[in-house]
């Protein structure tokens, strides 16, 4: 059986530009973030997606492991977090010109 380590979950505003996804980082600016406890990297990605669909709008999940030492396959399973993306494409295309 996997060990119990907390996490700490931040969820960045993100969205999509064509094949791009874009993440905004505002210094100073506060984000929803959760604290959990998850035993294996299953358990803890569901976790995330739960948390990342109650938020409902386009974001990327960063996710911090506050044990000393990372699981296996921690990097793998939580670089590429993103939920609720829509594609903003359209909108810089249908600006008028200046």
């Amino acid at each position: 059986m996997a060990q119990t380590r907390d996490y700490k979950i931040t969820l960045y505003p993100a969205h999509r530009e064509g094949a791009f996804v874009v993440t905004k980082f505002t210094m100073m600016d506060s984000y929803p973030e959760k604290r959990l406890q998850a035993a294996g990297m299953d358990d803890l990605i569901a976790q995330v997606t739960h948390f990342a669909m109650e938020h409902g709008e386009g974001c990327r999940a960063s996710v911090r492991c506050l044990a000393a030492r990372k699981p296996p396959g921690f990097k793998k399973a939580t670089e590429d977090l993103y939920f609720n993306l829509e594609d903003r494409t359209a909108e810089k295309f249908s600006r008028p010109a200046a």
